[in-house]
């Protein structure tokens, strides 16, 4: 108990280590004269020119283009210098490091300084640019009416739509979440059937059975996996309806009622991901390695006790990063279930564009939000990666 207490109390100092680390290394990174100031100074210089575009009448430097106008010259001077230096890198060659004015340690000194004016004049426009957002945000949350502009219009629309798209939001997640857990569950009795093999000494019933099984587990996940997400919803939410119809007497209100959309997608999404699932979990217990299994049967242990107390433990263990991965691809994976009437982010997002006829704002927004929800978990998956000594996967996972 102490331990696990411990663990946990753990995480806020490594987190709080890890982020002072990097923050040294950054402020050691700015301190130093390196060849890298002139392309961050040009890099961040041409940033902020394409953050001002034009005045506003917010913020400081956005509503004053005379202010602004002169804050770009010193970065278009910094530009030019680094033109200069790279100019004479290019006339020199290899001997720039040694005979070049702009490798003096004085001139190397004031290009740093250069590039903190630059730093900061970047950083003033960013600023002034999420004031001008957030003002333009509280004069939309204003208005009685659509505006025109592109970001005003998404803004105007996700506000008043807000509680669609919360519930759309909420329930993709619902989805993900427990169709991976139910896929899971499937997945681990697939996998059980895909591995049996038949034995030398397995009586004939036996080996039929076994070989029935794993073809069976084979043959399941072949089919999934050789289907679209969106055929495969629409032919278990009809299927569902049509076994209610031809053998109840239910009314389509009540059939509705037991066999609603959101449990038709988590059925898709749940047989989807056992399909997937199955073979991580498969790949993970064939890469133990042959021996363990050897010692264990050795030492007096059944062929299923090995597999539970031996083989799966560790198997499971190495595909964790793979399961995290199928429960991201759920979250995008499940906007296909728009196609039946679940009302996930998706169809949120399409039933405001159809209220209001303007689509390409309210898909951005949901473009947005699915962007934040997979990083964000992401980013909680390698973390717990990390802590459980795996490898974490780099950035987000492509779809199934």
């Amino acid at each position: 108990m102490n331990n696990s207490v411990s663990s946990l109390c753990a995480i806020p100092r490594d987190a709080g280590a890890w982020l002072l680390g990097k923050l040294k290394g950054i402020c050691r990174f700015a301190a130093a004269d390196h060849p890298y100031v002139y392309l961050s100074g040009c890099a961040l210089g041409l940033a902020a020119a394409l953050i001002y575009r034009g005045s506003s009448r917010y913020g400081f430097f956005l509503s004053r283009p005379a202010a602004a106008l002169g804050a770009l010259a010193l970065c278009a001077l910094f530009a030019l210098a680094a033109l200069a230096a790279l100019s004479d890198k290019l006339r020199l060659g290899r001997a720039y490091r040694e005979t070049s004015r702009f490798c003096a340690p004085a001139a190397r000194r004031a290009a740093r300084y250069g590039s903190y004016v630059v730093w900061a004049v970047f950083a003033l426009f960013l600023a002034d640019r999420v004031h001008v957002l957030c003002q333009v945000v509280g004069e939309v949350s204003r208005m009685d009416s659509n505006p025109s502009p592109f970001f005003q219009a998404m803004v105007y629309m996700f506000l008043n739509s807000k509680s669609l798209f919360l519930t759309g939001l909420w329930t993709t997640l619902r989805l993900a979440f427990f169709g991976t857990i139910f896929g899971f569950l499937l997945a681990v009795i697939l996998v059980f059937l895909r591995i049996q093999t038949p034995g030398r000494r397995d009586r004939d019933h036996v080996k039929f059975l076994k070989i029935l099984c794993s073809r069976f587990a084979l043959l399941y996940a072949t089919v999934i996996r050789g289907t679209p997400m969106m055929l495969q919803a629409c032919i278990i939410y009809y299927a569902g309806f049509g076994l209610f119809t031809d053998h109840t007497s239910l009314s389509v209100t009540q059939i509705n009622t037991i066999w609603s959309f959101y449990i038709a997608g988590l059925t898709t999404v749940s047989l989807n991901s056992a399909a997937y699932l199955s073979e991580v979990l498969r790949g993970g217990v064939e890469s133990i390695d042959a021996g363990q299994t050897e010692a264990a049967r050795s030492l007096g242990m059944s062929a299923w006790k090995t597999m539970m107390k031996v083989v799966f433990p560790q198997a499971l263990k190495n595909s964790i990063p793979a399961i995290g991965n199928e429960m991201i691809i759920n979250i995008k994976d499940s906007s296909v279930l728009n196609v039946i009437g679940v009302v996930e982010l998706m169809y949120a997002a399409s039933s405001v564009a159809g209220i209001y006829y303007k689509y390409l704002p309210n898909y951005v927004s949901a473009a947005l939000i699915y962007l934040v929800m997979t990083c964000c978990i992401s980013a909680l998956l390698n973390t717990l990666s990390r802590r459980l000594s795996l490898n974490a996967y780099r950035g987000i996972p492509s779809s199934n």
